[in-house]
């Protein structure tokens, strides 16, 4: 068999129900890629305020598979991954914007900004036209605004350890 394009069912059908067991087990669905062709892979990403725990992941493996088998969504053979997005996920727009303001990002932008294509900072106020990114070096900070149009991707930079202000130094000492 050559690797056809795999019609699959409604992926909002599918999404729902993968939501809908995952809300059961305190979890959140992050993002689901379908698999492109038959024997693909189907990528389930889950997430949850708290993060997400290997034996999260590993009954979250479990019971999508159960529906899977009971939904039977794809013709042939695939492959099941459940994961975490991790601390570097691909954010999507406006949404994860609005939810981690005050978070670092990485931004590649498609047309360059004051001759930078890639730029780095916080998240600022969003808006239904783009957001604000703070983009500090040193002490100065100076923000731009960012038209969603002009965004390739939006990557988190979650884990960029936060400076500690000269206050807050003095009072761990």
């Amino acid at each position: 068999m050559e690797d056809n394009l795999v019609l699959p069912p409604s992926q909002e059908r599918l999404t729902e129900e993968i939501s809908l067991l995952l809300v059961s087990m305190g979890l959140t669905l992050y993002d689901l890629v379908l698999p492109k062709k038959s024997s693909g892979v189907l990528r389930v990403f889950i997430e949850s305020p708290e993060g997400v725990t290997l034996d999260q992941l590993e009954s979250a493996s479990r019971r999508i598979s159960v529906l899977l088998d009971v939904m039977d969504p794809f013709p042939g053979r695939f492959h099941l991954e459940v994961s975490s997005p991790g601390l570097d996920r691909i954010l999507k727009i406006p949404g994860d914007l609005e939810r981690n303001a005050g978070k670092w990002i990485c931004v590649k932008l498609v047309e360059a900004m004051s001759g930078q294509k890639v730029v780095r900072g916080r998240i600022g106020t969003v808006t239904g036209e783009g957001f604000d990114l703070v983009m500090e070096a040193g002490k100065k900070s100076s923000t731009i605004q960012i038209r969603f149009s002009n965004v390739r991707s939006v990557q988190a930079e979650f884990w960029k350890p936060v400076p500690l202000t000269s206050a807050q130094g003095a009072k761990r000492s």
